[in-house]
């Protein structure tokens, strides 16, 4: 089986094994570290008994492909059981033995596209019997239909890409089967229904198992609840916003099937309590997919009596070198001019950050002036000079760039504009002094600039930094025109405790300065400009965020998803920002009590501090 995201054949190769009657028979093994000898003996013992031997997730142990390939190239047909079967899975490899895959029967599992498709196939799925054999026939059926629901709205999700999920989770089949068994366990077993239980076991458990991002994990939890409530009980209780999508009567699975069929073919964004934004997101998505493929596959030879590929990228290099500026930052002259002080803690992260920046600019620098030097015969053309330079001509940011660079999804082109606007900002700071407004999106590692701004204010005012929390303040919107033009000399002051910064983008969402509070986007706006924005450090006692606020996640550029580096700060999420919600989208948790997160939870809400272009 050739295994692609969230398709599992293990429960259909369970059921062809039982028609067969080989269902006690079949000896599973799950391929990783360690688990090589108990392959081996496992098909000896197959070879001998007749058994069926299945070695899943074949991509993960590549160490003994080579092993796997010996033994089935030994296989003789005069001595093999002929109720002997091998089966393999893994997804596509190049560790995958060729010879196998030429001698062998190969088959996929594609998982249903559409939430119409995913529900269908998982009513054909279950099995008569156990779906009647519920003491409480009508909760029972009702919450399994919300679960299902549930299964093919997160899995569909992940077409809208960082509104749906931070990251692609492969949800598959045995975490919907999972959660339907203990679904009835818990409804066999206790009398009242375990609300609080069964939402934990399926958002945090089964499903929550395989979610590695907080912000993800905390809108499973708050998709779920819309499932696993005891209001899907009420025949009036829909699951959209329109009202189209909702729970049936409780009848068999062939009443469950019709209705699921009489559903629109096309799902709209409003079905996942998105924004109709959303579905221009996805398209944009693919779009540029399938753009990425056919520029991948274009000829880079140079033909017709045109500029070689070689001439081309010396060219880009060029170019680059020209707008690169002369030499990189004086450390040692901006420790002199400014000196550590105790109460000033940007005289430390400017000197932090101008290293991260001088490091980035040498690589760039050294990068381009090799790369025209091997063009000219004056030095060695290494392999990886040769990916730059084809990287340049795809206008794309090469990994020597990225490992010693800010997070960044911008072609090679906006790339450089931006990290000479950045460099360009640094240069401003060494020589007017700290920023009236900063631009957030400027620096290498925001979490030291914003700690710094704490540290100001806990040295100042004598509090225990711990007990320093944020006040998210934003200003009105006409105030950015003046930053933009000049961070020194705006509409602002600087003030006496706190900062003020701006550069930050909003996805899902829009800041409405009138009602002072998110709103719902304009149609075919992506993103919005937020104002510039008052970080006041406040000690928790004295904390004045609205009752009713988003927690907002700040990231640095629009994918989302990072790594935990050494300091235990995400690669990519810089902060979460307490936003005032109206009142209208306030809704209610499970226990009935006001939720302000939920609506724009859903909705996959988050600034950023760069697009991407």
């Amino acid at each position: 089986f050739v295994l692609t995201m969230g398709a599992d054949p293990m429960a259909e190769l369970m059921k062809l094994a039982v028609s067969k009657g080989m269902g006690d028979a079949v000896s599973a093994i799950s391929l990783g570290q360690g688990q090589g000898p108990k392959a081996v003996t496992g098909i000896k013992g197959g070879t001998d008994t007749g058994a069926w031997v299945v070695l899943a997730n074949c991509h993960l142990a590549k160490s003994f492909m080579p092993v796997l390939e010996g033994m089935v190239e030994n296989f003789d047909p005069a001595t093999l059981n002929p109720r002997f079967r091998l089966w393999l899975t893994a997804m596509p490899d190049e560790s995958f033995p060729v010879s196998i895959l030429q001698n062998g029967i190969k088959m996929t599992v594609e998982p249903p596209k559409g939430l119409k498709s995913v529900m269908i196939r998982a009513y054909l799925g279950f099995d008569s019997d156990w779906y009647e054999s519920c003491t409480k026939p009508k909760v029972f059926k009702k919450l399994l239909f919300g679960l299902t629901f549930f299964h093919a709205l997160i899995l569909e999700r992940r077409k809208f890409g960082p509104l749906g999920w931070n990251i692609r989770y492969a949800f598959s089949e045995p975490d919907r089967d999972i959660s339907s068994q203990q679904l009835k366990m818990f409804l066999e077993d206790f009398q009242e229904t375990q609300w609080a239980a069964l939402n934990y076991m399926v958002a945090e458990c089964n499903y929550g198992g395989r979610v590695t991002d907080a912000n993800d994990r905390k809108t499973i939890v708050k998709i779920l609840s819309d499932f696993y409530t005891p209001d899907i009980l009420d025949p009036n209780y829909k699951l959209s916003k329109s009202g189209i999508y909702y729970a049936p009567k409780s009848g068999t699975i062939e009443d469950a099937i019709e209705y699921i069929k009489g559903l629109p073919l096309n799902e709209t964004p409003e079905v996942f309590w998105l924004h109709s934004n959303a579905d221009l997101t996805a398209l944009i998505n693919e779009g540029n997919d399938i753009l990425r493929t056919a520029i991948g596959l274009m000829p880079r030879g140079g033909s017709g009596g045109g500029k070689t590929p070689e001439e081309l990228f010396s060219e880009v290099a060029a170019d680059i070198e020209t707008k690169l500026p002369a030499k990189k930052f004086d450390i040692e002259m901006v420790c002199y001019k400014y000196p550590t002080d105790y109460n000033e803690s940007m005289n430390t992260v400017l000197p932090q950050e101008l290293l991260r920046f001088n490091r980035l600019y040498t690589r760039i620098k050294d990068t381009v002036v090799v790369l025209q030097k091997a063009v000219k015969g004056l030095a060695v053309m290494t392999p990886e000079l040769e990916v730059v330079g084809n990287l340049f001509l795809e206008n794309k940011v090469p990994e020597s760039f990225k490992k010693v660079s800010y997070p960044s999804l911008k072609p090679l082109s906006g790339y450089i504009v931006d990290f000479l606007k950045r460099l360009e900002f640094m240069g401003g700071w060494i020589d007017h002094g700290p920023a009236v407004c900063f631009w957030m999106s400027g620096f290498f590692f925001t979490q030291a600039f914003m700690t710094g701004v704490k540290q100001n204010m806990a040295r100042k005012y004598k509090v225990p930094i711990d007990a320093v929390i944020w006040n998210f303040w934003i200003q009105k919107p006409e105030t950015l025109p003046s930053v933009k033009k000049d961070m020194w000399h705006n509409d602002f002051e600087r003030p006496d405790k706190g900062a003020y910064v701006w550069g930050l983008f909003v996805q899902g969402a829009r800041w409405d300065p009138d009602r002072y509070g998110l709103a719902d986007s304009y149609p075919k706006v992506l993103f919005e400009d937020i104002p510039p924005i008052l970080l006041d450090p406040v000690d928790r006692a004295e904390d004045a965020t609205p009752a009713a606020h988003y927690v907002c996640p700040i990231y640095k550029e629009s994918a989302r998803k990072g790594v935990l580096s050494t300091t235990g700060h995400s690669s990519n999420h810089i902060c979460d920002m307490l936003v005032p919600v109206l009142e209208e989208h306030v809704l209610k948790d499970p226990l009935g009590k006001p939720d302000s997160n939920k609506f724009w939870s859903r909705r996959g809400v988050a600034m950023i501090t760069q697009l991407d272009d």
